[in-house]
């Protein structure tokens, strides 16, 4: 990601409970959709970008994206914004003005990423009007949140929604009795990788050189244009994000260690996958099982 990552900003009371990082508002961007291209400012209106965000906001299946909760003909309340329901929390008496949109909830739509550097799927869960701006909060297929101005995102249409081939996130957790730090060798470091490549490159397909341009030992082995990638502590915890073009495929893999046990949570968000769904998830075990072995010897 070559945008800054800064602290987190409280604005007055308009706040943001999902913490992570947030797109620094300092200079106009050019925001491209299918259809349009949008010269605007960023909103200062909590404009939380928190891909990592996957205890709060998990990745869905698009199969699955109607279902996700949401909260509708009202403001959300601050424990709403806490647990997953909603994303901005608006102080009415400070902003006696404030007011949601007319829009039923939630909606799927297209999004600009500045980051990513793609249009991605996002699943609208939140719509206000606030002095004089339209904000949506939203929450990525592949998990995490974030959130636009109206304007900057464009509602995909019945049948565009009927187009989209059914597909799954494999989601995996595994916890690993070693420090973050450790553990990111085994997943970064290349003098690792003759032991994990087995795994996921069974027929050693792959080319020599593909770990020269790859910041993780795994690879999913089908031709993807890689559009950006991420790999380093993110607000004390290690995180990597690759982000390709084809079929929106996203890797995340994040480690949340336990200071007082000193074990750590590996969380491993892939996909989407279509028919080879079973055996990339049966890949994916093995992988951070092997990772596991490597991390705790």
């Amino acid at each position: 990601m070559k945008t800054k990552i800064i602290n987190v900003l409280m604005v007055l009371c308009l706040i943001s409970f999902t913490a992570c990082s947030q797109n620094k508002p300092t200079k106009e961007v050019e925001v491209q959709t299918k259809a349009k291209q949008i010269k605007t400012e960023p909103h200062t209106y909590g404009g939380w970008y928190c891909p990592d965000n996957l205890n709060g906001f998990p990745p869905v299946d698009i199969q699955n994206w109607k279902n996700v909760p949401v909260v509708n003909g009202r403001m959300a309340t601050k424990e709403e914004t806490q647990n997953g329901t909603s994303l901005i929390f608006v102080d009415t008496k400070k902003y006696p003005n404030a007011k949601v949109l007319d829009i039923k909830l939630p909606k799927l739509a297209n999004y600009y990423n500045e980051i990513t550097r793609r249009n991605d799927l996002i699943i609208v869960i939140q719509a206000i009007h606030i002095n004089n701006d339209s904000i949506v909060g939203f929450r990525y297929l592949n998990g995490g949140n974030g959130s636009a101005r109206l304007n900057e995102i464009e509602f995909l249409s019945d049948n565009e929604i009927k187009n989209i081939p059914n597909s799954k996130f494999v989601t995996y957790s595994i916890n690993i009795n070693s420090s973050q730090d450790n553990i990111w060798k085994v997943l970064t470091k290349k003098e690792y990788t003759a032991e994990l490549q087995p795994i996921f490159d069974k027929n050693n397909l792959l080319n020599k050189d593909w770990r020269e341009v790859s910041n993780v030992n795994f690879h999913y082995n089908n031709d993807k244009i890689l559009t950006s990638q991420f790999a380093r502590k993110l607000f004390g915890n290690f995180y990597i994000q690759n982000d390709y073009k084809n079929a929106l495929y996203n890797e995340k893999f994040l480690l949340l260690e336990n200071l007082v046990s000193k074990n750590t949570e590996l969380k491993i968000v892939c996909g989407p996958f279509e028919d080879d769904y079973e055996n990339q998830k049966n890949i994916l075990i093995e992988w951070a099982s092997k990772v596991k072995e490597l991390s705790e010897l």
